[in-house]
């Protein structure tokens, strides 16, 4: 063989060792790509756990725990708790994930509604956390597993009461999950103003031990007088049906203009219930005092709460009239709180030191609450 020929196919065969590395490379970086898409493709697991966490505002640290779990595959359930506040913590509305964001509100469209947007780094959510006008940022570590709710939700049609296009309207059971085998229930038939409240209220009593029957507030508005009077009524026959409730510690808790309408209804049930918690609502004449006066005869307990902060209602005229029109029976009480706004919460404020006073309840409400109505179904 020639030299130029030798010559030739050796550059053929080097030529042929740089393709062959050439595609060995290529073939390298496709696997790499391949891999690195099948890990961007992967997905990651909902951020499940207990939070914990401040939020500080004017130098002032407020203490809050998340508990974010899956009920059900791939739907996320939430509740947001302070634990130096009771009284003012609640089930998350609106909680939406799309990775890495979370967000939530306590109660869309409601005065004074908590809202947080959060960025999940982790173990860690960090983000902004809003109530009402005030605006702070966070960082919240995961600390385990999420708690439990010491309660259950359940749907229940109410009879007779339609939501329109011939359906029943759905109200909420909030059930205790303990020992008990019989329960004392209130049904709560909020106002729209008060329907992140309303919330926080069956939260509360479910967590001491009140099965809670949540009437959706927009039904109670739209109701008219005769339905408003149904209305009463079928709550707290379906509180009665209910198998862990016992039917004969079942109470009424009522709040807007058409609580008058309300309270008739109740009083008309045999057995009429147990009791009632009337909260802000107006008495300005004899003709709106007297559905109170007439179930005051049937000597229901009554206990009346109103906020002197509350610029809906002429609370202290209004709490005079209930005063008047129920009597000073033993078991009845009407409680008036002064700088409470509609919600009987102290909104928050700076004080003369410049530091941020976080919203409270009322000073007194939650206890004299609960024990009120321990007293009144208590055997």
């Amino acid at each position: 063989m020639s030299n130029k020929s030798l010559i030739i196919l050796r550059g053929k065969r080097y030529a042929l060792g740089n393709t062959a590395h050439w595609l060995g490379w290529c073939l390298s970086c496709w696997l790499l790509a391949a891999c690195s898409a099948r890990e961007e493709q992967v997905t990651l697991p909902l951020p499940t756990g207990h939070y914990e966490g401040p939020v500080t505002y004017q130098g002032t640290d407020l203490r809050v725990t998340l508990d974010v779990r899956e009920p059900t595959t791939g739907q996320l359930q939430a509740d947001m708790r302070f634990p130096e506040i009771e009284g003012i913590s609640f089930p998350v509305a609106k909680l939406r994930y799309k990775e890495p964001q979370l967000n939530f509100e306590q109660e869309p469209s409601q005065p004074g509604n908590i809202t947080v947007s959060a960025i999940r780094e982790g173990d860690f959510l960090r983000g902004i956390f809003t109530w009402d006008t005030i605006q702070t940022e966070f960082v919240w570590a995961r600390r385990g597993q999420a708690v439990e709710r010491p309660y259950r939700e359940q749907a229940v049609q109410l009879t007779g009461i339609s939501a329109g296009e011939g359906n029943s309207l759905l109200a909420r059971f909030l059930i205790p999950q303990d020992t008990a085998l019989r329960y004392p229930a209130v049904a709560l038939l909020p106002d729209i103003a008060t329907a992140g409240a309303a919330a926080a209220r069956a939260d509360l009593l479910a967590r001491h031990g009140f099965v809670v029957l949540l009437v959706p507030p927009l039904a109670v508005a739209n109701t008219t007088d005769s339905l408003g009077l149904r209305l009463a009524k079928a709550a707290i026959t379906v509180c009665r049906a209910e198998k862990s409730v016992d039917s004969s510690r079942v109470g009424l808790w009522v709040r807007g203009p058409r609580a008058g309408l309300a309270v008739l209804g109740a009083s008309q049930l045999q057995p009429p219930v147990a009791f009632l918690v009337i909260e802000g609502v107006s008495i300005q004449s004899a003709a709106e005092a007297k559905p109170f006066q007439q179930i005051a005869r049937q000597r229901i307990p009554i206990l009346g709460l109103y906020g002197m902060a509350d610029t809906t209602v002429q609370a202290s005229e209004s709490a005079k009239r209930l005063r008047a029109a129920i009597g000073s029976q033993r078991r009845n009480a009407v409680r008036v709180y002064a700088k409470a706004n509609r919600n009987l919460t102290i909104a928050g404020y700076t004080n003369a030191k410049g530091q941020w006073q976080w919203p409270q309840p009322a000073p007194g409400y939650i206890d004299e609450l609960l024990t009120w109505l321990r007293q009144q179904t208590t055997r």
